[in-house]
Parts: C-alpha cells; structure tokens; sequence
C-alpha cells in the first residue's frame, strides 16, 4: 500500500493542536473531502476510515496520506501550502519533508508488537456502560474484540478482504487514562498490543483518527 508523510520540519506544535492544525488545512483546501470528511454539497460528516490524518510527531506537525487516491492530493498541499495559522497566530512553512513510500499492509503468519503513541479511543456512548461495570478480564475482553473489529473496519475500507482461514488476532497491555475530545473528558488508552496484522507506522485505530488520537508505532 501506498503511504505519503509530510512534516512541517520548522514549525513546533503540541498534541492539543492537532484538531486546529487539521482544522486550518481542511478549511484552506475545502474542495478535498478526503481531507476534512465532509460532504462538499451537504456538509454532512463522511463516516469512513481517514485516507488523510494529521498528527503532532515529536513536536511536527505531521500529515499522513494512505493509498494512492490520498496520496495524489499531497502534491496540492506540498506545493501550495506556505503557511498554517493556529489561534490566530501565522506561521510560515519554511521547511516541507515529502516521503513516499510502499508499505505492508495485511494478514501475516506471525505477530507484531505495537505502541499506541497517543490515546485509543475504543469506547462509544453504547459500551462505555458496559465496560464501566465489568471486571478487569470482561474489559480486557471487550477491548481486545473492539481493536480486532477497529482492523477489520480499516481493512474493508481499504478493500482489503480476508480470506475465512484467516483470523485476526489481538493481545493488549493498556493503561486507562483521561483524555479531552471535542471539550468532554472521556476514556483512552495507551500501551501496547500483538497482532497478527501488517500495520504501517504513525496510522490511528480507533474513534477521532484525523484528529491524532490513536496513533501507532512498531516495535517488534
């Protein structure tokens, strides 16, 4: 699969500017949908796996595409992008880092160690009750099916299809923690998981993808 990673090498942002940082770029190129997942006649939400998802890496402001159709849009935005604004602060982009690159992507016959870099939003309002109210093994449960089913959905939109014989497995060790999304304090989840799964660098699982929430690295 085809993946594209542009850095704003010169400009350092924190993590609680990812939703402005991707706010400004989706409002300066509208007429992309794969970048802001709005419908450009309705304006209603597109509920689909981000193509295009925007991350604060060590401080850079970073944006990932994935597959070739997001990819191609990268070239507007590397050519024609010279400045973020970010609380009305204007800030020029001297410095722009372009990598593409081939990566893995599917089922594999062995596992995988995972980070998650920032938190994983698993929980919905429908089995945030449920999880809330069961023991340590029940929730552990719960959130090993919800991140197996997060790779499912992300495969499908990828149209990557599973074979019957194929089964994906998941084994986490997460902490629980408090995160902000959208000004409401709820649950995420950071530390690490195997999968049987390829899963390139710095793509999100879970809710709230294009804002950076989710975001994971391999290890082993």
């Amino acid at each position: 699969m085809k993946k594209a990673t542009l850095s704003l090498n010169n400009i350092e942002l924190k993590p609680h500017h990812t939703h402005k940082f991707r706010g400004y770029i989706g409002n300066v190129f509208a007429d992309y949908d794969l970048i802001h997942n709005h419908d450009l006649e309705s304006g209603k939400n597109l509920y689909r796996y981000p193509l295009i998802q925007f991350k604060i890496i060590r401080d850079t402001p970073t944006i990932i595409a994935l597959t070739d159709k997001a990819v191609s849009v990268f070239t507007d935005i590397f050519m024609n992008l010279e400045e973020i604004v970010i609380d009305d602060l204007v800030i020029p982009v001297y410095e722009k880092d372009l990598k593409v690159e081939e990566v893995k992507f599917g089922f594999a016959d062995e596992h995988f160690l995972y980070e998650f870099k920032s938190p994983w939003i698993a929980l919905n309002q429908k089995n945030y009750q449920a999880y809330k109210c069961a023991d340590y093994e029940t929730q552990t449960l719960m959130l090993s099916r919800i991140l197996t089913g997060n790779i499912i959905s992300m495969a499908k939109y990828l149209n990557y299809t599973l074979s019957q014989e194929q089964r994906i497995n998941t084994k986490l060790e997460i902490n629980q923690q408090t995160v902000t999304l959208k000004g409401t304090k709820i649950w995420g989840f950071k530390g690490y998981f195997k999968t049987n799964f390829h899963l390139p660098d710095n793509i999100g699982l879970g809710k709230s993808v294009s804002r950076g929430f989710g975001n994971i690295g391999l290890l082993l």
